[in-house]
């Protein structure tokens, strides 16, 4: 199964990337990718370029050679991301470039058989025998120095990892191709050796496109990877982030990014620096290990990087330092460590943190003071006298003092920082949330409105603040009239500029009047942003077995519980199609016609998981007993 939908942490990471304005053109695939073409012609000219250098003058090998091992690499890339459908947005046209592109590396390599092996890669890294690439990780690391030749021969360790370690689980179509892909290859080399012209063929092909292959190992499967750290675990520390010499590092093709490749595999590699800074570089802020071009492998990284982890909680005790009333049934709560010494983990502007209150019950809190103040959190609680008692509870146990557990801040309501202007709409004790925007706002001096609606004003929390913190100027507060909101909806968003985000906090009416009265403004629905604390919040469901209907086919397939339903539907030969495997891309799309969905990819808005019309067939999974697809 996909590691995307069993971590949690990473789905938040990943929902706020997709979630960012620039996600769309970051991960858009042209008809047509110049970048792409050129790789493929730079590719084929320099091999054949450097063969007619060899026959026709008396240039060195030592200079033809590294031209050649260098152009050979350049043709790994486009067969790469071929496998991903980042080469045209035209399936066919994708993969008959990566097949072109592919073949001068790997003659009688096609895209779709290596679209496998790849994929299985990405949803395994790390897994000694599900992994195809860890035996190129594995082996230079356990056999340092003299494993590194077990690079020049990836095509046999794709092969043995096929026949002893895969077979079972490889779709019969996926055998065959692969296999015949693999032994064509082999077959090529043989023809060649058999004919008159072998020798040629070893010093101008052969050698050159082995040494080739080994760079190719070496720089997307050895180097970007530490051995044994399972993706599924570990998702944020399984890659390197490159560094080194700029020159090298260009020779990389972007591949220092290794890691974001591995998050949003479907963005072409021209676009991962691009990708590496969405959602406020959420990525990179997540202690990605950095290691050197051509360090040699870290025997101690799991000692370094993953063992002082493991037993850290997702929680930490917190004082409680004061408690305020700051309108008529709110109180604020300011949190701050239980002894100097602790250091809370930062949040960032629209983040939640969740209580464990006394009795037991955990609810979910937006921190509303600045992003800056590192150590300490502030909340808001409005008590609601028809609610479970979890705000009852707060307003009438807990006092300064006391200690309480809190979990690490999460974000499903992300200030994306790159826009021009945004519009600050609060509703109720919705304002809790924004407010912190409003903070990081002026800290980075973007131009905004903030507008706070309320039944009265005496239910508008922190007055006396509003009228005195840097941004009190662009705040307008609108009291409601006769049951309804006093703010002329028209006019605030009258503009629905394309460089302009909309943000809207409060009560689920509240906020559909707001997002549909955009909507009929002109505004785009990517530019609404909305808290959902349902994405955070939500826990894992244990993976069952259920029964998938096609409707079109009047066919019904079996789905483990430990495979997804790509995997089902390949086994029984229906292909479909895929280019990421972890919920980012959305080109498993299917429409639902029956059944409840165990929604857990990143590309459905929350909307479209609500209406349960749509599936991630790669990710997402049955609730009940059986699903019906439009398939």
């Amino acid at each position: 199964m996909s590691f995307t939908s069993g971590n949690l942490q990473f789905r938040e990471v990943i929902n706020q990337v997709v979630n960012d304005p620039e996600y769309k053109a970051v991960s858009s695939v042209p008809l047509i990718s110049f970048h792409q073409i050129a790789l493929i012609s730079m590719a084929y000219l320099g091999v054949f370029g450097g063969m007619a250098l060899y026959f026709y003058t008396n240039v060195s090998l030592l200079i033809i050679y590294p031209m050649m091992i260098f152009c050979f690499y350049t043709a790994f890339t486009p067969l790469h991301d071929a496998t991903h459908r980042a080469i045209s947005s035209s399936n066919l046209l994708n993969d008959i470039l990566g097949t072109i592109s592919g073949f001068l590396l790997f003659p009688m390599s096609n895209a779709i058989g290596y679209r496998y092996l790849h994929l299985a890669h990405h949803r395994y890294v790390g897994d000694e025998d599900l992994d195809p690439d860890e035996s190129m990780v594995g082996i230079p690391t356990r056999y340092y120095p003299w494993g590194y030749l077990a690079l020049l021969i990836p095509d046999f360790l794709w092969a043995h990892w096929m026949l002893f370690k895969a077979w079972k689980r490889t779709p019969f179509y996926t055998r065959i191709n692969v296999l015949t892909m693999i032994l064509g290859n082999t077959l090529f080399h043989a023809l060649w050796f058999m004919s008159p012209f072998w020798y040629e063929y070893l010093i101008i092909f052969f050698i050159p496109n082995r040494l080739a292959i080994a760079y190719t190992a070496y720089t997307f499967a050895h180097a970007p990877h530490p051995e044994g750290v399972k993706w599924n675990e570990h998702p944020f520390k399984t890659t390197y982030q490159i560094i080194g010499s700029k020159f090298l590092l260009w020779s990389y093709f972007n591949q220092n990014h290794h890691a974001m490749h591995h998050f949003l595999p479907h963005i072409p590699w021209y676009k991962y620096h691009k990708a590496w800074d969405l959602a406020n570089g959420a990525f990179r802020n997540h202690g990605i290990p950095e290691k050197e071009i051509f360090a040699k492998p870290d025997f101690e990284f799991i000692e370094k990087h993953i063992a002082p982890n493991i037993d850290k909680t997702n929680s930490t005790s917190v004082l409680v330092t004061a408690v305020e009333t700051v309108a008529k049934n709110i109180k604020s709560f300011t949190f701050e460590p239980v002894n100097s010494a602790q250091k809370f983990k930062p949040f960032t502007a629209g983040a939640h943190i969740t209580l464990t209150l006394p009795s037991g019950k955990k609810r979910s809190y937006s921190c509303l003071n600045p992003p800056y103040e590192s150590n300490k959190y502030q909340i808001a609680v409005k008590q609601e006298d028809n609610g479970k008692g979890g705000s009852k509870e707060m307003h009438e146990q807990i006092a300064v003092g006391d200690i309480l557990e809190v979990s690490q801040p999460k974000n499903n309501f992300v200030l994306y920082e790159n826009v021009k202007k945004y519009i600050l709409i609060a509703g109720g004790i919705g304002i809790t949330p924004l407010l912190s925007m409003a903070h990081r706002l002026t800290e980075i001096d973007k131009h905004f409105e903030f507008h706070i609606c309320s039944k009265s004003m005496d239910e508008v929390p922190f007055q006396y603040e509003l009228k005195n913190w840097t941004f009190a100027p662009n705040i307008e507060i609108h009291i409601d009239r006769q049951f309804k909101s006093s703010m002329d909806i028209r006019r605030v968003l009258s503009s629905p500029d394309a460089d302009t985000l909309l943000y809207v906090c409060g009560p689920t009416g509240f906020n559909q009047w707001v997002k549909k009265s955009a909507l009929l403004l002109g505004w785009e629905n990517d530019q609404i942003k909305q808290e959902y604390f349902s994405a955070g919040n939500m826990e894992i469901l244990e993976a069952k077995t259920f029964e998938l209907v096609l409707n079109k086919r009047n066919q019904t397939i079996t789905v483990k519980k430990e495979e997804t339903i790509i995997d089902a539907l390949h086994h029984n030969n229906i292909k479909v199609p895929y280019s990421c495997l972890q919920g980012t891309c959305g080109s498993c799309i299917c429409n639902v016609i029956e059944g409840e969905v165990d929604h857990r990819d990143a590309v459905l808005n929350e909307d479209e998981k609500m209406e349960q019309s749509k599936i991630c067939l790669c990710v997402s999974r049955a609730k009940g007993d059986s699903l019906v697809v439009d398939l």
